[in-house]
């Protein structure tokens, strides 16, 4: 079994990435709106520009720094916008309703879903009845009708990239033909047992698993017949091992399955549950399906290679003493 040492990569954040961009093009494109604002004594306007790039930028450095930036968004952003927005109305009719237009872009593109609702409904509620207040009557209608359609048509659009984005990392993080995880997440949920086990002293045990001769079915079966008895020991272990606990095919024959609060007597019982159930299975027509399985508890100050190395040398040794066999 190979050791996996490079860290995980993880798709980048949606809307962190696009908090990052408008508060950049903010800065480029509000700042001169702003000082031009006090240049022409127009001092509310210049106040409120500078306000939200303000916060636009302090959203883009929590975000830099790996922060939640949505609450600033919601409960700073938000009220700076609209406020803005509600004066702009008031004082530049057509002109301060063109605002409304990124803003409402915006709410969607930098906020989770319910909290974008929630900014674009305080922002329709408040910029409707001002439109309607400071624009003739068919002028506020189009400004309504348009503005409705665009929240509409953004919430449409990044529904569908944030679904997209779920679905490819799912497909990243999943074995495709036993459906269980590869080895991706591997390194941070072995990093995660470890540490919690740290804090709480709850016992931690790897159980790896190597399918006896496998390459031997191939060679006389085929890939297909492989393939075949891969899915059904993946099946068993989604079906044995506990939701709490995590399952990981590692490639080829491999498995791995990450036992969490359990010590290695436990560890043992449950491997030898899984060599039985394995033997058990009547996977090919003509010959049994056996696993050879190692066992190895979490130690205080282990590092996770160690500790899957420990898994490994015992598994090889379960290999070397006859196979279809547990060895801790």
């Amino acid at each position: 079994m190979t050791l996996q040492t490079d860290k995980p990569g993880r798709a980048s954040d949606f809307r962190g990435k696009a908090t990052q961009g408008v508060a950049l093009a903010a800065l480029v494109l509000l700042t001169p709106f702003s000082l031009n604002n006090f240049y022409q004594g127009r001092y509310i306007l210049g106040a409120g520009s500078l306000a939200i790039v303000a916060i636009l930028a302090a959203s883009a450095w929590g975000v830099s720094r790996g922060r939640d930036y949505s609450s600033l968004t919601l409960l700073g952003l938000v009220p700076a916008v609209v406020f803005f927005l509600a004066f702009a109305l008031r004082k530049q009719g057509i002109i301060g309703a063109l605002w409304c237009y990124p803003a409402v872009i915006s709410f969607y593109f930098m906020l989770p879903e319910r909290k974008a609702w929630i900014a674009n409904a305080v922002l329709l509620a408040v910029a409707l009845p001002q439109a309607w207040g400071a624009l003739e009557a068919p002028l506020a209608a189009r400004v309504a009708a348009t503005l409705l359609a665009v929240s509409a048509f953004s919430a449409i659009f990044v529904r569908v990239i944030i679904d997209q984005q779920r679905r490819l990392e799912a497909q990243a993080i999943t074995d495709p033909l036993t459906g269980l995880s590869n080895r991706t997440t591997l390194r941070a949920a072995l990093e995660q047992a470890i540490q919690q086990s740290s804090r709480t002293r709850t016992p931690m045990t790897l159980v790896a698993l190597d399918l006896d001769r496998f390459k031997s079915i191939n060679d006389s079966l085929g890939h297909d017949a492989g393939d075949s008895v891969l899915r059904a020991v993946g099946d068993l272990l989604h079906r044995r091992i506990r939701r709490a606990d995590k399952v990981f095919r590692l490639g080829g024959e491999e498995f791995l399955a990450l036992l969490y609060g359990t010590n290695e007597e436990n560890g043992r019982r449950v491997a030898e549950e899984l060599r039985g159930a394995v033997a058990s299975l009547a996977l090919l027509p003509d010959r049994p399906v056996t696993v050879s399985i190692g066992v190895a508890t979490l130690r205080p100050d282990e590092s996770w290679i160690e500790w899957m190395k420990r898994s490994d040398e015992n598994l090889y040794r379960a290999k070397a003493s006859g196979r279809d066999r547990v060895a801790a």
